[in-house]
Parts: structure tokens; C-alpha cells; sequence
């Protein structure tokens, strides 16, 4: 053995908690680093050697043997889970509190009070039907219904636009992050290949990865490599140093519903299976909710159209003549009220069916048509035509206003539902991220604390140097 065994010690010792120290000053940088993880410096004794002539072995001394990345690979895979749920309700929470604040109910301005002063108009037209006023009061309520009609209708489709674009942006995303996921998994390969320990460079990925989570549903595999495969609805995503993009192709239609932008794999064209995340609340809540709530506005707004006009067109206006129909239009774009009723007020049919030439003080088809706010109508499920889907009919069980109503009850559940989620998955999410940072994160107390203990240990090696010296000289002046 030699002389200076022991003094090889304490150099192996200086040099472990040296490297120990630069690893503590590391996590000390990035303690708010997003998405960075703690590292430990693993130290291990050395190689022991045998003892000559007796019985046992003499350590050799200490090394670090890695620097590793302190995760709980377990816990990542929840998070993501959790992830993916929030970022499924947040879309439908953003998307639902639009159609809200389009509707605005209850409010003086929603269509509710719109619907009302538009028969309104018509009960007050019953009571003076010959007067020029109340024909001049109805042309121009039913002129801010026909307005109110068509600008919601206008704001559902911008809201169904906007979805559109946001998919074409996720769908972007996701690209821009596969390919960025791609480069650091060459690097994370390469420095394994070498016996590097690329612990930042997995940090980084971990963080691309837990956004992606939260835009679309994946699976996740780890080669021998160490690099992050990911299987998109069962097909490779990100694969050994490639990626398999995908693209939006232009959607087709379903009976009254154009359906929105198609997403496929480029290299073939084959539909791309999304599920949960952003991306997948955005496709549901499109073609979903907000298909139900335009629909049955629609259904609504052409119930209401033909039950007035032809209530009204059975009526006889101050001429004498058989009532024109009130409303024009096959869409709720082109909705209007009929031309000729704005010019003339006077024929408006407000005299009841059977009343010879001119009657200007018979209002009973006027009260009949304002009495439609509170008729009984039916629901034909079954009908493909939106347009005449709600019917008056004496043996139905709801109303015009109470359909609206539902309507407007049933968004209202979706949307608290939608923001109760939210708020139960970020709570949910900041317990977890706290579990996370328990395991992963960097306590400054806790650095500070191994920087004295590696400090104290590197100037214990140095006095262990200064003492062997001491022996030395002893030695050597002998």
C-alpha cells in the first residue's frame, strides 16, 4: 500500500463534495426554474482494497457516482391525466360563458324581453285596432325582434368561427411541440449513449410534454434510449427522431350543421382519433352544445314566424283582405318582416277570419296572435326540419317562452357545471403540483442546509491533507 494512500483519500473526498457543492449551487439557480427538478449528487465509496496479512478491507474512499434527477414518474403521469381533464372543461367553460353573454338573460335586453314587448305589441294592438299608433309600435317591435333574432344568430356563428380557429391553432401547437420534443429527445439519446446524465434536457421535455396534456389526449413510452415516444389515438406521434404531423383538412356538412375542420395525419390523410384535452372540449362543445343551443333557437324563431303568420294570414287587415304573412325568410339570416306591412301599417291583420270588408274595431286575431306567447305547442323530435319543429298544438306541454326558457336554464346549468370543474381541477392540480414540488422542487432551507454539510465535509478532507503532511514531514526528518 502506498505511502500516500491516505492522502489520495482525502483528495477523492475533496473532490466529492466539491462536485456535491456545484450540484447544490446548481438547484440554488433554478429554484424558479419552471418545470426544473432537484438534483442529487449520489456519492458511493470507492473500490475497498484488501488488507494485507489480516483479516478485513481498507476503504479507498468516495465518489459521485451520478447526478441524478430527483421525479416521480408515477406522479407526471397523473398530472398529465388531470391535465387533460382541466383543459377539456376550461374550453368548455370559455366557449359557454360567450354563448352567455350572447343570449344575456335575464337581462332588459336579452331576446326574452325583446319576445315579450313583440306580443305585447299585439295585445295593445287588440285593444285599439283601427289606431295608426300601436300598428306603427308593433311594425317596430317586431323590427327589433326580427334585429335581435339575427344578431344572435350572427354572434353563434362567430363563436363557432372562433372554435375553428382555435383548432387550427391547437392543431399547430401540437405540431410546433412534437418537433420540439423530437430535438431534445436526439439530445437526451446522444448524452445517454455517452453515459451523460441530460437531467435538464428531460426537464425541458417534461414541461413540453405536460403541455401537450393539457391540449389532447396521449400515451407515453420510454425506449432503452431514454426517449419519449408518444402515441396520439393509438398512432406514433413523436417517434425515434421523427414526427408524424398532423394537418386540418375542410369540413363537410351534416343536415343543418357544418361540421368543422377535419384533423388527419399528413403523410396519409387518415382521421386523427382526439380525444379529451383543450383540442377534444373544443370538438365537443362545438358539435355538441353549441349545435343544440342554435338549433333549438332556430327551431324556436321559426316556431314563433309560422304560428304568426298564419294566425295572421287568417285574419283580415283594415282593407278587408285576407292577412299577408307577417315574416319572410327561409333562414334566419334573411328573416325580415314582410315588406309590405312596413310600408302599410294597415295591413296588419288584426280583425278575426269571417268579418265582411273593412273592420277597424275588431282586434280578435290581433289578441289571438298575442296569445300565442302563452299556447301550447309540441316538440317533434322526429322532424328533420328545424323550421317546423315547434307546433302549435292545444295537447302540448310547454310554451314558446317556456322552451326559450329551458334553453336558456339548460346553458346555464352547463356553464356552472363547466366553471365548477374547472375550479374542482385547478384545486385538484394544486394539490398535486404541491405533492410534485415535495418530491421535485428545490427548498432553499433544505440547499443551504447540504451546502454547511458539504462544506464542513470538504474542509474535514482538507485538514485530514494538512494533517497527513504533518506526518510526512515527521517522517522525512527522521
Amino acid at each position: 500500500m502506498s505511502t500516500f494512500f491516505g492522502l489520495n483519500i482525502a483528495r477523492l473526498g475533496m473532490q466529492a463534495q466539491q462536485k456535491a457543492l456545484e450540484v447544490t449551487a446548481h438547484n440554488i439557480a433554478n429554484a424558479n426554474t419552471p418545470g426544473y427538478s432537484r438534483q442529487v449528487a449520489r456519492l458511493v465509496p470507492t473500490q475497498p482494497i484488501p488488507y494485507a496479512g489480516g483479516r478485513g478491507m481498507i476503504g479507498s474512499g468516495v465518489k459521485v457516482d451520478e447526478i441524478a434527477r430527483v421525479r416521480d414518474e408515477v406522479l407526471d403521469l397523473q398530472i398529465r391525466k388531470e391535465l387533460r381533464t382541466l383543459g377539456r372543461w376550461e374550453s368548455r367553460r370559455d366557449i359557454l360563458s360567450k354563448v352567455e353573454h350572447i343570449f344575456m338573460e335575464p337581462s332588459p335586453t336579452g331576446f326574452n324581453s325583446v319576445l315579450s314587448s313583440f306580443f305585447e305589441s299585439w295585445q295593445e294592438l287588440s285593444l285599439s285596432p283601427g289606431a295608426s299608433p300601436p300598428r306603427a309600435s308593433l311594425i317596430q317591435n317586431a323590427g327589433s325582434l326580427v334585429n335581435s333574432v339575427r344578431h344572435i344568430n350572427e354572434q353563434l356563428k362567430a363563436v363557432r368561427d372562433d372554435i375553428d380557429f382555435q383548432t387550427s391553432l391547437k392543431v399547430q401547437e401540437i405540431n410546433t411541440l412534437a418537433e420540439q420534443i423530437r430535438g431534445l429527445n436526439r439530445q437526451i439519446v446522444s448524452l445517454n449513449a455517452i453515459g451523460g446524465q441530460p437531467a435538464d434536457l428531460m426537464d425541458r421535455r417534461d414541461l413540453l410534454a405536460d403541455r401537450l396534456a393539457q391540449i389532447v389526449d396521449f400515451n407515453t413510452v420510454i425506449t432503452e434510449g431514454g426517449a419519449l415516444n408518444i402515441y396520439l389515438g393509438g398512432r406514433q406521434l413523436v417517434g425515434d427522431g421523427v414526427v408524424n404531423r398532423l394537418e386540418l383538412v375542410t369540413g363537410g356538412g351534416d343536415g343543418n350543421w357544418p361540421l368543422g375542420p377535419g384533423i388527419v395525419w399528413e403523410s396519409d390523410g387518415r382521421e386523427a382519433r382526439i380525444a379529451g384535452g383543450e383540442l377534444g372540449g373544443l370538438r365537443e362543445v362545438r358539435n355538441i352544445q353549441l349545435r343544440t343551443y342554435m338549433e333549438e333557437f332556430t327551431s324556436l324563431v321559426f316556431g314563433i314566424a309560422n304560428a304568426v303568420n298564419q294566425a295572421h294570414q287568417e285574419g283580415a287587415d283594415l282593407y278587408g283582405n285576407p292577412g299577408l304573412p307577417f315574416f319572410t325568410g327561409d333562414y334566419l339570416e334573411d328573416l325580415a318582416i314582410n315588406p309590405a306591412l312596413a310600408e302599410d301599417g294597415r295591413l296588419i291583420a288584426a280583425a278575426g277570419p269571417g268579418n265582411p270588408g273593412p273592420a277597424p274595431g275588431d282586434g280578435s286575431n290581433a289578441l289571438r296572435i298575442a296569445q300565442l306567447r302563452h299556447a301550447k305547442i309540441i316538440i317533434d323530435t322526429n322532424e328533420p326540419d328545424l323550421k317546423q319543429k315547434l307546433k302549435p298544438d292545444p295537447q302540448g306541454v310547454t310554451t314558446f317562452e317556456s322552451f326559450y326558457r329551458d334553453n336558456i336554464s339548460r346553458l346555464g346549468v352547463d356553464s356552472r357545471e363547466s366553471k365548477r370543474m374547472v375550479e374542482n381541477q385547478n384545486a385538484l392540480l394544486v394539490m398535486m403540483n404541491q405533492r410534485k414540488d415535495a418530491v421535485s422542487g428545490v427548498s432553499l432551507d433544505e440547499e443551504l442546509a447540504n451546502m454547511i454539510q458539504f462544506q464542513v465535509a470538504y474542509q474535514a478532507s482538507a485538514r485530514l491533507i494538512a494533517t497527513l503532511q504533518e506526518m510526512f514531514d515527521a517522517i522525512i526528518r527522521l
